[in-house]
């Protein structure tokens, strides 16, 4: 995972407040952390998730960019029928490794793809980590609405 600033993108939430809540330890914490603390790590990771779908949306919109506007340049190299090999993938591999601006443009697309692959799937542990907090809470309310009722 990235630390530090890198987290907080598009965020008001500072990166060293969803660390924290990421290196708690339920097993030792929980019963020490009362609930006001729970219910704010609760909002924090929302705002989080939020800040994260931000970013693999941004991130898959700027691939999906790149990879056009490779392909684009690499049909034009092959509508020429300067580019050999006996499949289309051959002639596009060809392509590409024929041509220093198309190799940069495939460059991009992999780094983009891969900040894309990366933030993929990154919300379902943390919206379970929301609903584990959310159930913590639910049973010290319910606890509490017990004692309540047998004193």
């Amino acid at each position: 995972l990235e630390t530090s600033s890198a987290l907080s993108l598009y965020s008001a939430t500072s990166p060293s407040e969803v660390e924290d809540i990421f290196n708690f330890k339920p097993a030792v914490d929980m019963d020490a952390t009362n609930s006001q603390v729970l219910s704010r790590y609760t909002i924090i990771l929302a705002q989080y998730l939020i800040t994260m779908q931000v970013r693999y949306n941004t991130a898959r919109v700027i691939a999906g960019q790149k990879k056009k506007v490779l392909d684009r340049k690499v049909y034009d190299m092959l509508k020429n029928d300067a580019v050999e090999g006996k499949t289309l993938k051959e002639r596009e591999a060809n392509a590409v490794s024929s041509d220093p601006e198309l190799q940069a443009l495939e460059l991009d697309y992999d780094e983009a793809s891969a900040e894309r692959d990366l933030l993929e799937g990154l919300d379902k542990p943390i919206t379970e980590l929301i609903n584990a907090l959310k159930s913590e809470l639910r049973r010290r309310a319910e606890e509490r609405q017990y004692s309540k009722e047998r004193s």
